[in-house]
């Protein structure tokens, strides 16, 4: 009998492909080919977040550490304007809404990803310039959006606060912000050039965002880390991970949309990562899925009708949490009642809201099951920050084995820098001269011109 589901070495998440409609033995040299294009790239120092658990100079652990601990004995700040853009922003706060129940320092965060005036005002109102701490995260040092906020949050901090109310991560070397910072004093952490956006949450900008809201970030690397080792351990052919990437391809043809659906509000954002990850890491060459956000038990009153009975062109990634520490009893109808009147009342006494969850996903999980719908799960011991690493970890590393399989580069994205390039003209003080212009630039001047 074939396995179908495996722990992953001594990290706290099990994969179950029971579900995904795998009728062959997967292509052990295929699988061997991409592993070893992958891990020369690795090895060579060109994709640095695979070794960001184990390599302290890639995840700046204990530089974070510090700089959040300094911030914190000062005693000075509520709250943390969190400033950034794609993985730079959804990173961090996916992680921090996971894990809110376990923030321990007090600091309210609040993330702003979008140069939306109306967003802005609103945010801004809230807080005190006094005792708010400014992070402004851009790898490049060159985000137009991070940076407009960064000069608007200087702007509201005022009377030259911002020199020790701001922190920077970005590049090491170059860039705007990181000049800036070294020549203003402002404390700074390094994102390694290695180490894309959508891949960053194992640096700086996950790192010091989790200590500063009191998380242990050493644990969430270890999580990482114990994922990492279960992958240099064992077999490709016998790794779920690499198996299943070779199944997604396989069935890309006929179904290209992947839905991330996790049982779990807190991990609700996880999927709002996940459709960066996906999308951005694999789009290219004519090739990609189309990934899509969901949460249980409350898409299924919206989505999964169309999972059961829509086209046969998806495939759904589940995530279950085993374990929480309070599960929340459901009591019994008050005695006044008469509870053969009310048959829900009586079906729901001596369950949890966390057991009634669990059978929310088994019934969805069955339901797709007995239609021929592909669906494969996730399934974490429980949320803290050992287990938030390790399926962190194991999304980037299934992204980066599929582009290899697929011959597509997951860490590059030449459709965002195109269009910042056009960005940067089209707010320039002096356009360059037109014979220097792209036909799409041009066509972008065109647009402005008529409104």
């Amino acid at each position: 009998m074939a396995v179908t589901a495996s722990r992953l070495g001594s990290a706290p998440i099990t994969v179950d492909w029971s579900h995904v409609l795998i009728k062959r033995e997967p292509d052990a040299e295929s699988l061997k080919e991409a592993w070893s294009k992958l891990k020369s790239r690795f090895h060579s120092g060109d994709v640095g977040f695979f070794d960001c658990p184990v390599n302290p100079e890639l995840s700046q652990l204990k530089e974070s550490e510090e700089l959040a601990e300094s911030i914190l004995r000062k005693n000075t700040f509520s709250d943390c304007l969190f400033l950034g853009i794609g993985g730079s922003a959804l990173g961090p706060l996916s992680m921090l809404t996971s894990l809110q129940e376990k923030c321990q320092s007090g600091i309210r965060f609040h993330f702003v990803d979008n140069p939306d005036a109306l967003e802005w005002n609103s945010i801004i109102k809230k807080l005190k310039p006094s005792s708010t701490l400014v992070c402004s995260v851009t790898k490049s040092g060159t985000t137009f959006e991070t940076m407009a906020q960064t000069l608007l949050a200087m702007e509201w901090l005022g009377k030259e606060r911002w020199k020790t109310h701001l922190v920077a991560i970005t590049d090491p070397v170059k860039g705007d912000l990181r000049q800036f910072a070294q020549n203003e004093g402002i404390p700074t952490l390094a994102i390694a050039p290695s180490i894309g956006g959508r891949f960053s949450v194992f640096s700086p900008v996950g790192l010091f965002a989790a200590a500063l809201a009191g998380l242990s970030a050493s644990s969430f690397l270890n999580g990482a880390k114990q994922v990492r080792d279960y992958i240099e351990k064992t077999p490709v052919e016998k790794n779920p991970i690499f198996i299943l990437a070779q199944e997604l391809l396989s069935q890309y043809p006929k179904r290209s949309v992947h839905v991330c659906m996790p049982y779990s509000s807190r991990l609700k954002l996880l999927g709002s990562w996940f459709v960066q990850l996906w999308g951005e890491s694999l789009g290219k060459d004519g090739k990609g899925f189309t990934p899509l956000a969901a949460v249980g038990a409350t898409d299924q009153h919206s989505i999964l009708q169309l999972l059961r009975d829509g086209p046969d062109d998806k495939v759904t990634f589940f995530v279950t949490v085993d374990h929480v520490e309070d599960e929340v009893k459901i009591p019994r109808a008050p005695l006044t009642l008469d509870r053969r009147e009310y048959p829900a009342f009586k079906i729901l006494e001596g369950h949890s809201l966390h057991e009634l969850l669990s059978v929310e996903y088994q019934a969805t999980s069955l339901v797709m099951t007995k239609q021929g719908r592909p669906h494969l799960s996730f399934k974490l011991d429980r949320l803290d920050e050992r287990n938030v690493g390790a399926i962190y970890f194991t999304f980037c590393v299934l992204t980066a084995v599929t582009g290899a399989l697929w011959e597509v580069n997951p860490f590059d994205q030449p459709g965002v820098e195109e269009a910042k390039v056009y960005i940067r003209k089209s707010l320039s003080v002096e356009p360059p001269p037109a014979e220097e212009e792209s036909n799409a630039y041009q066509r972008l001047r065109g647009t402005r011109a008529q409104t």
